[in-house]
């Protein structure tokens, strides 16, 4: 009987429906018994080392593309797209996390089949023996491996916490499944892996919460299957309804429209770990909402809900590019929501995979080589039920229902996701507005983007984001990577919400709708992007797109609105101009990755232009029509989707306090003409003799002088007027400016916590303010203040007489100080090299610069008393620093003279912060820092040299002495 999954009634009908002549379930069986028998024929190996995440490991230099894992060829690691084959160090210590992850569901793979399949006696015997000696192999090396050096969080055998969390969760189901399998057999072996891997490893995991993330439902779901293999009943209520625990994130971080807050790539990785939970649960007896259950169930639709023409999802926020639904894991997801009711929405999204539309790709549909529930992407493929894992050996229903046909994919609205999608053209014709919030630290600044997709050419895509320890990931973060607008070259701030004004699927697409009556669907959303306020109306038929953006701002700005399309024909009559577009210099901005800018005046009369992208198919081409009276188009160089390389894309440009663009994308060749009048309306004139009059709402009509407040309700409806060929009239009515039917629902992000607002009073006789810095201010990674050696720092902080500030921080370490050497490359990940040094931060800001503040890293050099002083975010409070350093035997000490701007008085206020990075010998990253303010996590990983100003201490400058 198994502790985790099946009672012993449970185990008895799974054997039914897998073993034995006719059992509806026995092409699976055979299928996975195929797939283990190479592994049954090696030893099992462990490797030596833990895995190390580095900028090269897993990548092909060449073209960027992420190498294939083969799990029996861990020094010959081939790259898919140009076939070249690797033996770099760094790619076997990439290598490493994905064949821990695979030994250990190979594991779960042979027991699963053991327990459920056990017809032949000697297969049986041999899958036993096999998880066996990956238990026992797991026993011998967990503890050797160190816990060091990690990227996210205490880990021994990976580099991230959520990674061992994975594995605990396998290694857990491979010992519940084997004891199950041959009751009494294996009890030394059990009491051995307890001891040594699962409760270690749950301690360890429990040590580091991570709040909402969705890693964190994974450190829920390990702690509760090693709750259960330990018999430690309280420990696994605690890790469903304890803090963060997985009632509190079904209920918290799970939307109410069943989608995870960061978005489609961790929604799918978010709720796999809680299938897990749900059934260890129920197995355990620990009661979970059944709301919060309805919520997860709703969940398994959402892949199919939002899904492009092409059966890929959508790139939203950090999610891997152009992920196709055509992989047995997604029928496999399918399978498992069928068993837990969802006929209606899963069965024709299961049919659909099930078709014979791709081609069978033998050996390639990745299951033999897959890594737990580490993501490893393949290339679409038909499937069959034989396809499917090990979780379909437990849970998949025996026989399939009937299915009834898909039906013509349907616009959607995930309200709380901030996501709405229309269709058209049987589906063919998608348009995404991405409005909502920004969905915590995976989100991007592209409230308002718009992704645009016609059958398998994506016009206007989201790119999502590459690798994480590469440069080009601040390019993939920023604005102007999206079809998003900017205001004044920044990247959207933070705190920019979009909220739905209207939402209107228009008639049922079906293909018997008469093709002279129109059949739209629009949607209408608006942003706050301080400065400005701007909406976005998308109006959607088979054969045209109307896109009309506008905004106000309370003082002149530029706005600019990314298009990422090339239009090599169809130009504005003036001459290209070389051209700077002048971001604001931010690392996430964007504009740091721009090349060979030039612009051009749009004119005022629309514009059509002939966009293609490249890569696409030669017939892959559109008219777009642009209306921007006054506005400029600028054209550019930049990086493309990951792993395409750069492409050209284009922009608009206004200036002022209020502006708006009028796109009309002519999808099939049916537009001759497009005009937009003052008042609003947009014209467009079809072959055939077809007018289409759009009569836009006031209240979208942001850039007229009298225009209608933003917040205002809607006064009219966006009607479409058609005059046919024969001179008769029909019309649509969308309701976009109608009250929308649900109010988004902010993420669970972390509550916001400003500064003290008392600053501290600097005395005028240059007297200093002194901070002692001890183990409250020590941000850690993974040794404690006390494992570290007990740092500590005084920090001494005056007002010169000619105006400076004089910062002096001495660091007692109880070693010698080891610093980074001028020139140094950080090999880890897209850090400075200097962040993993003993070094200091600095952080200034003053008065309206403080949601820009100036900040610095200062590393010493060891053979002068030279401070190197690297600037690493631009605002302006500061002009200069002076630093000189001195050795002390046991640590270091600095003291900076800083000089303010012009625009810094005496008697302003000023923010400062400080921390003082420690990095010992023989370490790859830093091991900790110790912090001025209050630190907001006692973990320092993933910070960098990122400093939070509304943590910072306040301090008021002294008046200026008056003149003798």
């Amino acid at each position: 009987m198994s502790v985790l999954y099946l009672d012993a009634h449970g185990v008895a009908e799974r054997r039914r429906a897998v073993a034995g002549p006719g059992a509806p379930l026995g092409a699976l069986v055979a299928s996975l018994a195929a797939d283990l028998a190479p592994v049954l024929a090696r030893p099992v190996w462990t490797p030596l080392e833990k895995a190390c995440l580095t900028r090269v490991g897993g990548t092909c230099p060449r073209d960027g593309a992420r190498l294939e894992f083969d799990p029996f060829a861990p020094r010959a690691h081939r790259c898919p797209s140009c076939a070249a084959v690797y033996d770099r160090d760094e790619d076997y210590r990439w290598w490493i996390m994905g064949y821990q992850l695979w030994l250990a569901e190979r594991a779960v793979h042979a027991a699963a089949l053991a327990l459920t399949a056990a017809a032949d006696a000697r297969a049986v015997d041999a899958w036993q023996a096999y998880a066996a000696r990956v238990l026992d192999a797991q026993a011998d090396a967990y503890l050797a491996y160190p816990n060091v050096d990690n990227v996210l969080g205490p880990t021994r055998p990976f580099f991230s916490t959520y990674l061992e969390s994975l594995w605990l969760v396998h290694v857990c189901t491979a010992l519940d499944f084997l004891c199950a399998s041959a009751p009494g057999r294996y009890d030394a072996l059990a009491d051995r892996v307890r001891a040594r891997v699962v409760e270690p490893s749950r301690a360890l995991i429990a040590s580091f919460p991570e709040g909402t993330s969705n890693r964190q439902v994974w450190h829920a779901v390990a702690r509760l299957a090693a709750s259960r293999v330990l018999g430690d009943a309280r420990a696994a209520e605690a890790a469903v309804h304890g803090p963060f625990g997985i009632a509190e994130l079904l209920d918290r971080a799970l939307l109410a429209d069943g989608s995870w807050y960061e978005g489609e790539n961790y929604h799918q990785f978010a709720h796999r770990g809680f299938w897990y939970a749900l059934r260890f649960a129920e197995r355990t007896g620990i009661g979970v909402a059944r709301a919060l259950v309805a919520r997860f169930r709703a969940g398994y639709a959402v892949p199919f809900r939002v899904a492009l023409p092409d059966d890929t999802l959508p790139t939203r926020r950090d999610a891997q590019y152009a992920v196709s639904l055509r992989q047995w894991r997604w029928a496999e997801w399918c399978e498992l929501g069928l068993t837990d009711g969802g006929l209606a929405r899963l069965g024709p999204a299961l049919a659909r995979l099930y078709a014979p539309s791709d081609p069978r790709l033998p050996h390639r549909t990745g299951r033999w080589r897959a890594t737990g529930e580490s993501e490893r992407n393949e290339p679409a493929s038909a499937l069959s039920r034989a396809d499917l894992g090990w979780k379909s050996l437990l849970f998949a229903r025996p026989e399939l229902p009937p299915v009834a046909p898909e039906r013509a994919r349907r616009c959607e609205l995930l309200p709380e996701q901030g996501y709405a999608v229309l269709r058209r053209g049987n589906g063919r014709v998608y348009a995404g507005l991405d409005y909502g919030a920004r969905g915590g630290g995976h989100g991007h600044p592209d409230r308002l983007n718009l992704i645009l997709q016609d059958g398998p050419v994506r016009w206007l895509d989201d790119p999502g984001t590459g690798t994480y320890v590469e440069r080009a990931l601040h390019w993939y973060r920023s604005t102007l990577a999206h079809a998003a607008p900017l205001v004044d070259g920044r990247s959207q701030p933070p705190d920019a919400l979009g909220s739905l004004v209207g939402f209107d699927p228009g008639p049922d697409p079906t293909p018997a709708r008469a093709t002279d009556e129109p059949a739209f669907a629009g949607v209408a959303a608006r942003a706050e992007i301080a400065p400005a306020t701007a909406a976005r109306a998308v109006v959607v038929s088979d054969a045209y797109v109307v896109d009309l953006l506008t905004w106000r701002a309370f003082r002149p700005c530029v706005v600019d609105l990314p298009l990422h399309v090339d239009a090599p024909r169809g130009a504005p009559p003036a001459a290209w101009a070389r051209f700077d577009p002048l971001g604001a210099g931010g690392l996430e901005d964007g504009f740091d990755f721009v090349r060979g800018a030039e612009s051009t005046p749009a004119g005022e009369e629309p514009l059509r232009l002939t966009v293609t992208l490249p890569g696409a198919a030669r017939d892959a081409n559109a008219a777009l029509w642009l209306s921007a009276p006054g506005a400029s188009l600028w054209r550019a160089v930049a990086p493309g989707p990951p792993g395409t390389g750069e492409r050209r894309f284009h922009a608009v440009r206004m200036e002022g306090t209020s502006g708006a663009v009028v796109s009309v994308w002519d999808l099939r060749g049916a537009v001759t003409s497009v005009h937009s009048a003052a008042d609003g309306a947009i014209t467009v004139e079809l072959s055939g003799g077809v007018v289409d009059q759009h009569v836009v709402p006031a209240a979208l009509r942001l850039d007229r002088a009298r225009a209608h407040d933003t917040t205002s309700a809607g006064v009219a409806d966006w009607r479409v007027e058609r005059r046919d060929a024969a001179g008769r009239t029909v019309g649509q009515r969308l309701a976009l400016v109608a009250p929308p039917a649900a109010a988004i629902a902010r993420p669970p992000e972390a509550p916001h916590e400003p500064a003290p607002a008392t600053p501290y009073v600097l005395p005028a006789d240059g007297r200093p303010l002194t901070f002692a810095l001890g183990a409250s201010h020590y941000v850690r990674s993974e040794a404690t203040w006390d494992d570290a050696g007990a740092p500590t720092a005084v920090v001494r902080i005056s007002a010169s007489g000619n105006g400076a500030l004089v910062v002096d921080v001495d660091v007692r370490l109880g070693r010698p100080p080891a610093f980074a050497p001028p020139g140094a490359v950080n090999p880890l990940d897209n850090e400075r090299a200097d962040v993993n040094s003993d070094g200091l931060q600095l952080l200034l800001a003053c008065g309206a610069d403080a949601s820009s503040p100036a900040t610095w890293l200062l590393v010493p050099e060891r053979d002068a008393p030279v401070v190197r002083t690297t600037r690493t975010t631009a605002g302006v409070a500061a002009a200069t620093i002076d630093a000189a350093w001195r050795e002390r035997a046991d640590g270091w000490a600095v003291t900076c003279h800083i000089r303010f701007a012009p625009d810094v008085r005496p008697g302003d206020v000023v923010a400062l912060d400080l921390a003082v990075n420690e990095r010992p010998p023989g370490r790859e990253r830093r091991r900790g820092q110790l912090q001025l303010s209050e630190p907001a996590s006692p973990f320092v990983y993933l910070r960098g040299d990122r400093m939070d100003a509304t943590r910072a201490p306040r301090f008021l400058l002294p008046p200026a002495a008056p003149a003798p």
